[in-house]
């Protein structure tokens, strides 16, 4: 398949240009050749860990640096085992991890990074949504430590309210939607809407999980969730910081809508060189309604991978300002929902 450069990572939030040979691979994984400005930012990365393993440090001198791989859980086997000194190869490049550590391709480059900015801002959401559910509910019920949602058709529903566990671990339910047990409905619906804008922008399984939204177990209720809110003593948080992350969201959910643009026009281009334009619809399932050509006529559909490019594209369902504020304009009518993005001249 022979060496080609690229993009690498192994631990899903940092990325380095490498030279790789794709049919090269250990346990389905790369072996990247790095430069030496790589190998440096990798150094900088693995030293900044909190618990560190395997670090990379580069040693300048007058001949030239000196890359050094420590591995610090093999330390009390002594030097020999647990540093190496990483030469480079014939093409000055350095195998940091070949055959040992889990890198993988990143063809996007750079677009990498505003995809975990954006995932970030969103799981902040979710996160902080979950804290202030708990302290609106705390209204009501001063003893409410967690509470159990229904997710459906993009929608979340309040079912039932949980006491702290005793010890055994065992939360006590206060409130039950089943039961119709007396409860506020001002407060219930004041804790639903922040759920419900929470969730206006997509359920992803991994965002939910990561943000404290863990599904409850049942396996007649895919449906269900639940959310531990924050310790009872916690300083009340308000709306305030809740807005601050929707307005970081919604910031981060537009710079990932612009920068995947040329990306996609790229991609559309490659098959479709005639292409002008582009029609979708990003609320609907699969996204895409027409790619237009040079009269502005609808043609065919797009291949996989611009279908994969715009799924990624609209994985946070943007708003029609969040498509309006990227170049984006609404599609004729006969087009109800769709949007038009139309190329700039090659």
């Amino acid at each position: 398949m022979g060496n080609i450069d690229t993009w690498v990572t192994v631990d899903d939030r940092h990325i380095y240009r490498a030279r790789v040979d794709l049919s090269d691979r250990w346990n389905g994984w790369l072996s990247p050749r790095l430069t030496i400005d790589a190998v440096r930012e990798l150094a900088r990365h693995t030293q900044e860990m909190d618990e560190r393993y395997d670090e990379i440090r580069v040693i300048e001198s007058e001949s030239g640096p000196v890359v050094l791989h420590i591995r610090w859980q093999f330390l009390e086997d002594g030097p020999s085992d647990s540093v190496t000194v990483e030469a480079p190869d014939a093409d000055g490049l350095y195998s940091i991890g070949a055959w040992e550590w889990t890198w993988y391709q990143i063809k996007d480059g750079p677009l990498f990074h505003t995809q975990n900015e954006a995932r970030d801002a969103w799981a902040d959401v979710l996160a902080r949504s979950g804290r202030r559910i708990g302290e609106i509910l705390r209204t009501q019920l001063p003893n409410a430590d967690m509470c159990r949602i229904a997710l459906s058709d993009g929608l979340g529903r309040i079912v039932q309210i949980y006491g702290a566990p005793d010890g055994y671990g065992t939360y006590g339910a206060l409130w039950s939607a089943d039961d119709d047990t007396p409860f506020d409905p001002a407060t219930l619906t004041q804790a639903e809407e922040v759920l419900n804008r929470a969730l206006d922008h997509g359920q992803d399984p991994i965002l939910l999980e990561i943000s404290g939204w863990h599904r409850a177990l049942r396996i007649d209720r895919p449906d269900l969730h639940q959310i531990a809110f924050a310790p009872a003593d916690c300083e009340p948080a308000g709306d305030g910081p809740l807005n601050e992350a929707h307005a970081k969201a919604t910031e981060t959910r537009r710079k990932l809508l612009a920068e995947t643009t040329p990306y996609l026009i790229h991609d559309i281009r490659a098959d479709y060189p005639n292409a002008a334009g582009v029609v979708v619809d990003p609320t609907a399932d699969q996204p895409f309604l027409a790619l237009l050509d040079d009269d502005g006529d609808p043609e065919e559909k797009p291949t996989k991978k611009v279908a994969e490019r715009l799924a990624q594209m609209f994985f946070y369902r943007p708003t029609a300002d969040d498509m309006a504020a990227c170049g984006w304009s609404s599609a004729p009518l006969d087009l109800d929902g769709g949007h038009v993005l139309t190329f700039p001249a090659q």
